[in-house]
């Protein structure tokens, strides 16, 4: 595959290759970038105007897919999908050029959100050996970065209409993947070098979720913070063993958490739990058992229940996937639905490093994200809303210093927030990326027009921008000419 691309102008291949390099400095090695915060290093100077015709350092055709790029050294790795085959691509820094791709084709491929899904969406991990990848339909693999097969490790097919999408991070020896689902749902840490399972935890009170787990370090340790129905949990990343728990998160949480100045940062929105008129309740099991149980069996089919959030939601009541809905499904489930409480909160460790509930500084409940994670930036906690409104809260005190304000794009908003060279990268489905001034009073620098949808996430590094849309690889940097 031959990319269309654009060189520096007046170097060679290899001297540019070394002056991108140069420029770029650290890896971009997972989901958001270092530590899975989405923040650039403080090096890093993307472009702020860019486009598929403007400041284009190459743009190649690739397979469609939701996963973000990740980067090491002079290669980039995506996942995709063609047909019946789940593909893991390697391709150039510096050029864009393809330099291998690894198919495997599931048995079955998993059932995904018809408009927004992909069953390529669980973005990369890389130590700089070996890249490390999760299908839904198939499990984890891991390559060295010639693309050599290291080991693979099949799992059974995900159990949610949505699909799955979160990524696995490393941890020390560990490459760890959350699988929380309407069944099943466990968190799994494999062996780096031959994925044999170093432990499995169960959370069978976890029902769907698609965030991205974290590694916080405070007071002398590292927790392995993990997002989850109503509640965010840090574990021990040796064992697995739980260590602390706070309440606040979402019934399904799609956002991942992210660190900084010491404190420990979620916010997670979904239908239904915004206390007020909107609030979904299910009524008591019993007083639906007597007037639409038909065949007095004790449980639900589809057909049996009536019109209302149940029904609306049966599949996900269904987590066993046996077509009939029992009480202890039906029971769990509207636990969950009268605890639940959209929301952005802030903890912190006690004076002896103990996280609780009692660390909780602040909660904020307006501008809420669906999908896109926040961001911690320069003391600053930014929120996109779908439909394009983007809140800056005071990290410390939770006040606002500017809530809801409109980017201008419409519509939902799948990729997480970038922060970069004092400004943040707010990327919407329908594929514009706009450029915002970081800071306390909301200020539009660019709408960029990318072309294409997109739910990926973006890099940067160096003075490069890596964009991922749902059918190219781009790389816009500034001082190079436009893209034919």
């Amino acid at each position: 595959m031959i990319p269309l691309r654009i060189a520096v102008a007046g170097l060679g291949p290899a001297v540019a290759l070394s002056a991108v390099l140069n420029a770029a400095g650290a890896n971009w090695p997972q989901f958001r970038g270092p530590g899975g915060l989405g923040v650039a290093d403080d090096g890093a100077r993307p472009p702020v105007r860019f486009g598929p015709n403007t400041h284009v350092a190459w743009r190649i055709a690739s397979p469609p897919g939701n996963s973000s790029p990740v980067i090491w050294g002079d290669r980039v790795f995506l996942t995709g999908q063609e047909g019946g085959s789940l593909l893991t691509l390697a391709y150039d820094r510096a050029t864009g050029r393809e330099l291998w791709r690894r198919a495997v084709a599931p048995e079955r491929i998993e059932e995904v959100h018809p408009a927004l899904g992909h069953p390529a969406s669980a973005t990369p991990v890389t130590d700089g050996d070996r890249v490390y990848v999760h299908f839904g339909s198939f499990g984890m693999l891991a390559y060295d970065l010639e693309g050599r097969e290291a080991w693979r490790r099949p799992m059974r097919l995900t159990q949610t209409e949505y699909g799955a999408s979160s990524s696995p991070i490393l941890s020390g020896e560990r490459v760890v993947q959350l699988l929380d689902q309407d069944g099943d749902s466990h968190l799994v840490a494999l062996d780096r070098r031959t994925g044999r399972v170093a432990w499995r935890v169960d959370r069978p009170e976890m029902r769907r979720g698609f965030g991205t787990p974290i590694l916080w370090t405070h007071d002398g340790a590292t927790d392995l913070v993990v997002p989850g129905t109503l509640w965010l949990r840090g574990l021990d990343p040796a064992t697995g063993a739980e260590r602390w728990q706070v309440g606040g998160l979402a019934r399904i949480t799609c956002t991942s958490p992210v660190a900084g100045d010491g404190l420990l940062f979620a916010a997670s929105w979904t239908t239904g739990g915004d206390h007020g008129p909107g609030h979904l309740v299910m009524p008591r099991f019993d007083e639906v058992l007597r007037t639409h149980d038909a065949d007095r069996d004790g449980r639900f089919t589809f057909a049996e229940l009536p019109p209302g959030p149940a029904k609306e939601r049966f599949k996900h009541l269904d987590g066993n996937r046996d077509g009939h809905v029992d009480r202890a499904e039906w029971d769990s489930m509207a636990d969950i639905f009268a605890r639940v409480e959209n929301q952005a909160f802030a903890v912190a460790p006690d004076a002896t490093g103990r996280v609780s509930d009692a660390g909780i500084q602040w909660r904020f409940k307006k501008g809420l994200p669906y999908v896109a994670s926040p961001l911690f930036y320069r003391g600053r906690l930014y929120l996109v809303k779908d439909g394009g409104m983007l809140t800056c809260l005071d990290a410390t005190t939770g006040r606002s210093l500017y809530q809801e304000e409109r980017l201008g794009p419409i519509g939902p908003y799948y990729a997480s927030l970038l922060g970069a060279a004092g400004r943040l990268y707010v990327t919407s489905q329908r594929g514009t990326l706009v450029v915002v001034r970081a800071g306390d009073t909301p200020e539009v620098l660019a709408r960029n027009e990318l072309g294409e949808t997109t739910q990926a996430s973006p890099a940067a590094l160096g003075d490069t921008l890596y964009v991922r849309t749902q059918g190219h690889l781009a790389a816009f940097r500034e001082g190079v000419g436009p893209h034919y």
